[in-house]
């Protein structure tokens, strides 16, 4: 069972760097960042801490969250 309940989350490139920023806001007011390194060559990125994300806000918004993380992604070498 998840901890927390996401509230509003965004997942965008950092300006000037080969990095993706992920925030969520949590229903408990909490908040957490990320930020994804990726290859601006081949485009791969590794986000190790989603299955902490899976753990603590449950399965079903990991998948959206890496879901949305592809799409940001395959927009930058598109």
């Amino acid at each position: 069972m998840s901890e927390y309940e996401a509230v509003r989350y965004t997942v965008e490139p950092v300006e000037g760097d080969a990095q993706i920023e992920i925030v969520i806001h949590a229903s408990d007011g909490n908040k957490w960042e990320y930020g994804v390194p990726y290859s601006s060559t081949t485009g791969r990125y590794t986000f190790e801490e989603i299955d902490v994300i899976a753990m603590d806000f449950g399965d079903e918004f990991a998948e959206e969250l890496s879901a949305k993380l592809d799409e940001v992604m395959k927009g930058l070498f598109t």
